[in-house]
């Protein structure tokens, strides 16, 4: 019985849909092996801008990197990367703040120029007939005791 157990799966290891589904697995991995070693490659460098040309696709003149040049660059402390676009995202959460807080007391002033909403029976003002009736038989009933 164990032999045939073996014989089994070995057919079913060699059918055409196992070694379809192999295949697409190898290729998955290999696929989620580039996808990571692309990922750790380009974490080194940080985001790259498409809009700044990269050193190999300059070409410099020798009068651009003249030593006119040097003593202003030098004078500017260099800031790296990380602090530039952590001012960034400080700026621009500062303003996505700002920008919330100016929204909740905008609603807050129109909340207010609405008034309050106001909950309890609704009790409208008697129709003119109704009104002359009662007012007329309170006399009526004054007249008859009297």
């Amino acid at each position: 019985m164990a032999s045939s157990h073996f014989a089994s799966r070995l057919r079913k290891d060699l059918s055409i849909d196992m070694i379809r589904i192999k295949i697409v697995h190898r290729k998955s991995l290999s696929q989620k092996a580039n996808r990571h070693k692309e990922y750790e490659q380009n974490r080194r460098f940080g985001l790259k801008d498409v809009n700044i040309p990269t050193l190999e696709r300059r070409n410099l003149e020798l009068e651009e990197t003249s030593q006119e040049l040097i003593p202003e660059e030098m004078s500017v402390k260099p800031r790296s990367v990380k602090s530039v676009l952590s001012d960034q995202r400080r700026q621009m959460l500062q303003k996505y703040q700002e920008e919330k807080q100016l929204k909740k007391l905008k609603e807050q002033r129109e909340k207010a120029q609405q008034g309050v909403f106001k909950v309890g029976l609704y009790r409208p003002d008697k129709p003119c007939f109704l009104s002359a009736i009662t007012e007329y038989h309170p006399k009526k009933i004054a007249q008859i005791v009297s």
